[in-house]
């Protein structure tokens, strides 16, 4: 099963496409109210990406300004979402226990030991998943895949079976 999205293509390069997805709420409600009206908080705007383009596969040469469907494969989304939030998690709970056992072995306080050694295993997490994450890029399930044109009635597997 594959979770779609639409997209404009950006720019090309190869046989792939950067695309921007189009956005799924355009309410005004933040501008207009004083309140988190939709959930959408700019506290945290520090931490979102530059640019919120993807690389995507493009099998059906789309050129720049295509509007067109993407999809990536469910199973990979949950992957990539347990991966991101639970190996952290983890890595901050061994490293914790590890800390603590280590402060009793050592004589040290052990609260202290136990939060400078959960806050390595969470940074540790961190930047184990941003490797991972890195190096399954080059799976081609792991990757965004342009499915049709946003006019195009049928995804892309369906028009091969139909020629």
């Amino acid at each position: 099963m594959m979770i779609e999205q639409i997209a404009r293509v950006v720019s090309i390069k190869g046989n792939y496409a950067w695309v921007m997805p189009e956005s799924i709420a355009n309410c005004a409600s933040c501008a207009t109210t004083k309140t988190i009206a939709c959930g959408k908080s700019k506290l945290f705007d520090f931490m979102k990406p530059k640019s919120d383009k993807l690389y995507a596969i493009n099998p059906l040469h789309a050129k720049p300004g295509d509007m067109v469907v993407i999809g990536l494969h469910s199973q990979a989304l949950v992957f990539y979402s347990m991966l991101a939030y639970l190996l952290p998690l983890v890595s901050l709970l061994v490293f914790a226990m590890l800390g603590e056992a280590l402060a009793l072995q050592l004589s040290l306080p052990r609260e202290a030991s136990a939060i400078l050694a959960g806050l390595a295993g969470l940074l540790g997490g961190l930047r184990v998943v941003a490797w991972i994450m890195q190096h399954l890029v080059d799976s081609a399930n792991s990757q965004p895949v342009i499915l049709r044109h946003k006019e195009s009635q049928f995804p892309l597997h369906q028009l091969k079976s139909l020629a």
